[in-house]
């Protein structure tokens, strides 16, 4: 009877897995010929015409194919040149059929470029861009309107820079000066915006959160996140525990603003009191959390108004959860549960506080916890050098990195349904897409997952993968 009923939960689960994805199409890539290895595979969505853009880099040549949205080939091109630091790609602009392609160098200061026209089967190549950056460090890329951004500050000022970078030769840049606002150090102390964005390294830095999506908590532990809503790029600071520093710069009107979001529980006796903020749609999520109690807070980031805040102490129930209190990841046991408040409060104040929210069916669905280092995904080293280096990026479509860290994070969290008036309502945490891609690819098969690539494309989730035994390069919908 028992062999019976694993049996029935195998076909079921199977099933499942089987209605959840289509076949799209696939590359056969032995046409390629001379292969010398494949070193990395980058999928551009031009989100103008629904085309999927990929590139193919091996060793010594590179070959570009350009698909409809029905899947059917429109070109193909072979380049028997690669371009300088061809291993850290981070960004494309598209203008109709013609694709810029950047990289960086391992330290993200020199940059390269190849540009590939799809309707003239040409191509260029710069391996040397003349951004000027005296003075300056990038903070992080994103895509904009189907072009590469940089945002960047200015040493010792209070100056933000955001670079437009149109092809291979030709940018625009516009400067956003914040010296007219005020920023004070938690100490009291005058300071500027460039001091205050600086990360662990010393210099400044922020996490490029992809709006909307899942994310993980190790994405949203990091003081400085950035985030592109519509036409509006956010910045948010939590270096301190006294206030959520909120700046906003719309890139259609150039109209920028600054606010300082108060953590009203905020008390300097609290012993390792830490905290941190998320920003959807138009609300700002704030978490502030010692040892001994637990402040969660939501404010309209227009009309500035408190909309939401639950406190809890460390002898209370967490009666707002939708989950058990979960600690999962690590290299002896990969999931299991804590019984009382208190741990949860000594394992997030002891470790890197954050949290995270997407929306689900209308609800809110609220992540608040920590993570900490984990062993690096399998699945970081075979998807080549867009992961590595000092530049990431945010990108619409493409959402590789934001996927592989939301599965792989070590975290110990609690999980939160909310309604759109924002009431805790009662039911079980919903599977999202990440989720049933991450299902798909760790459920029993032969199939081994090369140079993965997640993306959306014509309102659809696809995985891209590279099946070496048949030499497919394969995309599934979902």
């Amino acid at each position: 009877m028992r062999l019976r009923w694993l049996v029935f939960v195998f076909l079921a689960f199977s099933f499942q897995l089987l209605k959840a994805q289509t076949n799209w199409f696939s590359i056969d890539t032995k046409t390629h010929k001379d292969d010398q290895g494949l070193r990395q595979v980058i999928n551009i969505v031009n989100e103008q015409t629904n085309e999927l853009a990929v590139f193919f880099m091996y060793k010594k040549f590179i070959v570009a194919d350009i698909y409809s949205n029905t899947g059917e080939n429109v070109n193909t091109l072979k380049l028997q040149t690669l371009p300088k630091y061809e291993h850290n790609y981070f960004g494309a602009s598209l203008k109709g059929n013609i694709y810029t392609l950047f990289f960086k160098s391992d330290f993200g200061t020199k940059f390269s470029a190849l540009t590939v026209n799809f309707e003239t089967s040409g191509f260029q190549f710069s391996d040397k861009l003349d951004i000027p950056l005296k003075s300056e460090k990038i903070v992080g890329s994103f895509e904009y309107k189907s072009k590469l951004h940089l945002l960047t500050t200015v040493k010792k000022t209070s100056k933000l820079k955001i670079y437009q970078l149109e092809n291979f030769e030709k940018f625009t840049v516009k400067t956003f000066d914040f010296a007219n606002t005020e920023f004070v150090t938690y100490r009291g102390f005058d300071t500027n915006l460039n001091e205050i964005l600086k990360g662990p390294n010393g210099d400044p830095s922020a996490s490029m959160v992809n709006h909307g999506e899942p994310t993980s908590l190790e994405t949203v532990t990091p003081y400085n996140k950035v985030y592109l809503n519509k036409d509006e790029l956010i910045i948010t600071n939590d270096s301190d525990d006294l206030y959520t520093r909120v700046i906003s710069i719309n890139l259609e009107t150039k109209e920028q603003a600054y606010h300082k979001f108060p953590k009203l529980s905020y008390d300097k006796k609290h012993r390792g009191s830490k905290s941190n903020s998320y920003v959807l749609d138009n609300h700002l999520f704030n978490i502030y959390i010692s040892k001994e109690n637990l402040d969660f807070s939501i404010y309209d980031l227009t009309s500035k108004a408190l909309l939401k805040n639950i406190v809890i102490t460390d002898k209370d129930s967490i009666t707002f959860k939708n989950s058990p209190i979960i600690l999962e990841g690590g290299d002896f046991q990969h999931y299991r549960e804590l019984d009382k408040t208190k741990q949860f409060f000594r394992k997030v104040s002891n470790s890197n506080p954050g949290i995270s929210v997407y929306k689900h069916n209308g609800k809110y669905v609220v992540t608040l916890g920590c993570s900490e280092t984990t062993t690096t995904s399998p699945y970081i080293a075979v998807y080549g050098g867009a992961l590595g280096g000092f530049i990431v990026g945010i990108a619409s479509s493409v959402l590789t990195s934001s996927f592989l860290s939301y599965t792989k994070t070590k975290s110990t969290r609690i999980e939160c349904l909310f309604n759109q008036d924002l009431s805790s309502v009662e039911g079980a945490i919903p599977e999202n897409n990440y989720d049933v891609i991450d299902n798909y690819m760790n459920s029993p098969s032969d199939i081994k997952f090369d140079f993965p690539s997640i993306f959306k494309i014509n309102e659809n989730y696809v995985l891209g993968y590279f099946d070496k035994a048949s030499g497919l390069y394969k995309y599934l919908m979902f």
